[in-house]
């Protein structure tokens, strides 16, 4: 995998949750992956998740999902927050809570 092409996701869990197959503790999971680009695992990781947010391998933020408990809708339009000085603190504290999934990159 080369490194360009990878980034980090880190997925916002707003609840203990099971799907029969894992098994997440509320909180805040980290894992390394291709661009664009959800393993198996990580798909279903997704569709737990609250709020996703990828750093890229130059260092800008993105949001890729944000759910909002309120309508129980997933907002549109993914949008990068890197600019966005109060989004980026909430960042920070996501990233420095982040505990890292430990999986192989290879399905």
């Amino acid at each position: 995998m080369a490194k360009h092409n990878r980034c980090t996701y880190y997925f916002e869990i707003a609840r203990d949750y099971t799907d029969g197959i894992d098994t997440w503790k509320k909180g805040v999971y980290s894992a390394e992956a291709y661009m664009d680009a959800y393993y198996g695992w990580q798909t279903r990781t997704k569709h737990v998740s609250t709020r996703i947010w990828r750093q890229g391998p130059k260092g800008g933020v993105k949001i890729v999902k944000d759910f909002n408990s309120v309508t129980g809708r997933e907002l549109s339009g993914y949008r990068y927050v890197t600019k966005d000085e109060e989004m980026m603190k909430k960042f920070m504290w996501v990233k420095l809570s982040a505990q890292p999934i430990k999986r192989s990159l290879i399905n």
